[in-house]
């Protein structure tokens, strides 16, 4: 039993001290005005304290959500580059050297991170106190598979989007008012009523930007 609490201890400080830096770089994002998404921080602050003082049931949650996140981010990293035209990632990559490696460094602590956590959370000693507490201490299947499916369904939902008819006739709106000396990717489209929304990211050797169409149906 200490030794699982030693475990729970060390995990939670680190989900604290994750979680705070993670917060930081939100908020200097938020500040600047730069692009930064997460929503970790505030779980990772909240389930650390709870490891650190000992909740096995805590433990067990973050254990399917730590397998949840690994199914996904590894399968993201495998299917995010085909989500995108290899050209815009090589533009991207090269007009964008510095950001693009930061962001491949964060995914890759990140899978680093959760991997660590997860197999500090489903050592023997941590599986039998949740054996002990009445809790599920087995390989957690089903998170994986919803990892999984959360990939394959954002692999579905983008390749429909790309090859449906709005997505190129947002292309040739796009190409109308911005001029043909971009090549364009289409990331969003919202109907609403007729009304069409569309977002594509507009690209050429020198230059990245984000545009907006919209027309009536």
């Amino acid at each position: 039993m200490e030794e699982t609490h030693r475990i729970l201890n060390r995990v939670g400080i680190a989900l604290c001290v994750v979680g705070v830096i993670d917060a930081i770089v939100f908020i200097y994002c938020a500040r600047n005005n730069i692009d930064y998404s997460s929503s970790f921080n505030l779980f990772a602050v909240i389930a650390g304290l709870f490891l650190i003082k000992g909740s096995i049931r805590v433990a067990h949650i973050v254990t399917l959500f730590s397998a949840f996140l690994l199914a996904a981010f590894v399968g993201l990293l495998i299917v995010f580059p085909l989500m995108q035209p290899i050209e815009l990632q090589l533009i991207n990559l090269k007009l964008n050297p510095v950001s693009r490696q930061i962001s491949i460094v964060f995914m890759l602590f990140a899978i680093s991170f959760i991997y660590w956590v997860y197999r500090q959370l489903s050592s023997e000693p941590v599986m039998l106190a949740r054996k002990k507490a009445g809790l599920s201490y087995g390989f957690p299947k089903q998170a994986v598979v919803l990892g999984i499916i959360l990939v394959v369904g954002l692999s579905f939902a983008m390749n429909n989007l790309s090859s449906s008819d709005s997505a190129h006739l947002a292309k040739i709106k796009a190409s109308e008012i911005y001029g043909n000396a971009y090549a364009y990717h289409v990331t969003h489209i919202n109907n609403s009523g007729g009304y069409v929304l569309a977002r594509l990211t507009a690209y050429n050797e020198h230059e990245i930007r984000s545009v907006e169409v919209e027309w009536h149906e």
